[in-house]
């Protein structure tokens, strides 16, 4: 017979699930091939980023390194490439236990495809400050938004 602290458990587990499945969830727009690569950045030991996004445990997150560089690149291709273009690309990134980028897929798409390979390119060449695990390096996948604002636009910060 089923003890009813049985079924609140496997009933806890399913719903916990289900909450997973919704917040990993890859989300795409119209026309664009969920989850679609890109050439796979210089690290020699991709493999240790599966084949997708994934959860791993860590007491510490990466930390994007030289952001005001990155901004400055972002800046300038957009400015050459689609001046008066915006929106937001959602990246997922795969940062290696060596701070380098292993893998990034689009998650969700600014639906400019100029914008989104400007994303991908730049963001492909960023280096973080690895997460950790109990004070060791671990690889892991992030989600690194990338902003863009069209050039008549200002922002006051």
């Amino acid at each position: 017979m089923f003890d009813p602290k049985n079924r609140i458990h496997w009933v806890a587990v399913i719903v916990i699930a289900i909450i997973l499945i919704l917040i990993l969830g890859v989300t795409s727009a119209e026309g664009q091939e969920r989850g679609a690569p890109v050439d796979p950045p210089r690290a020699e030991d991709t493999w240790l980023c599966g084949d997708g996004p994934t959860y791993a445990l860590r007491d510490v997150e990466p930390r994007l390194q030289e952001a005001p560089a990155l901004r400055d690149e972002l800046l300038r291709l957009q400015a050459a490439e689609r001046p008066d273009g915006g929106g937001r690309t959602l990246l997922w990134i795969c940062v290696m236990n060596t701070g380098r980028v292993g893998g990034i897929l689009v998650h969700t798409t600014s639906r400019d495809p100029v914008l989104d390979s400007i994303a991908l390119r730049v963001m492909a060449d960023a280096s973080y400050e690895p997460a950790r695990s109990g004070g060791r390096a671990v690889t892991v996948w992030i989600a690194q938004p990338v902003d863009f604002v069209p050039r008549d636009v200002q922002v006051e910060l």
